[in-house]
């Protein structure tokens, strides 16, 4: 006790460290194969991605964000617009989501080699190496790398308190690898379903804390998400005429 003006002042023992937020989004979910033809880049939002991006900004509104960044994608750059309207956002290309190859083992409609089938429900593992390919497309290592280094130099920057990216499955999943210091092949075992929030709080000596994953705001219960991410992508792929729209 310290007297102060005749009034006795307990002065705290301890003082826990004050963290910044790192809110991680996932997209809102698109039609990747809507349209015949459409660059699988650029898919627009569908009517259920648009109403999980207002959600989370319902939830995000209150947070005092201080610094918006996306991956410079469409689908990113829709999300960020509706959840926090009128906030300039920061493209940052690194955030992008890994670049696939091609699906052509699987016509559109055709019933699917069952060998093609298996060769893409675990392209993101269990068994992956730096080297392997997302759908014979971009190394995860090399994903890993500029995902990880975007990461980085988020943390250097001591600008911000309160941080929304928006990006994508699996660079959010490497994302968090990176700052858990997880291994690569743990890939497989981290979910990102569409329009998710992932928390994570960062101490003055930019430790990570991570305090909230995949957490789906307009389905909290995830009653909306009962496939992985890859299965969605495989079900718009092989019946795009009735495709879920929660990819």
């Amino acid at each position: 006790m310290m007297e102060m003006g005749g009034a006795a002042t307990r002065m705290p023992a301890w003082k826990p460290p004050r963290r910044r937020r790192l809110w991680l989004m996932r997209h809102g979910a698109v039609d990747y194969f809507a349209k015949p033809g459409a660059d699988f880049s650029s898919p627009e939002l569908s009517s259920l991605g648009i109403v999980q991006a207002l959600a989370a900004g319902a939830l995000l509104v209150q947070q005092g964000i201080d610094l918006l960044v996306t991956s410079g994608l469409p689908r990113t750059r829709h999300t960020a617009s509706l959840v926090l309207p009128g906030c300039q956002a920061v493209e940052d290309s690194r955030w992008r989501e890994i670049e696939p190859g091609k699906l052509a083992a699987l016509p559109q409609g055709a019933t699917p080699d069952p060998a093609a089938l298996q060769a893409i429900l675990h392209t993101l593992g269990p068994g992956l190496t730096d080297d392997s390919r997302f759908l014979q497309g971009e190394t995860f290592g090399a994903a890993r790398t500029r995902v990880g280094e975007a990461v980085t130099d988020l943390l250097a920057d001591p600008g911000w308190q309160q941080c929304l990216v928006v990006a994508h499955s699996v660079s959010l999943r490497l994302a968090l690898l990176h700052l858990l210091n997880a291994p690569l092949d743990s890939v497989c075992r981290l979910e990102q379903d569409a329009g998710c929030l992932n928390l994570v709080e960062i101490d003055p000596q930019g430790l990570p804390l991570v305090r909230l994953v995949n957490f789906t705001p307009p389905s909290p219960s995830k009653e909306l998400h009962r496939h992985s991410s890859l299965e969605e992508l495989l079900l718009q792929f092989l019946t795009p005429q009735s495709s879920t729209g929660r990819s």
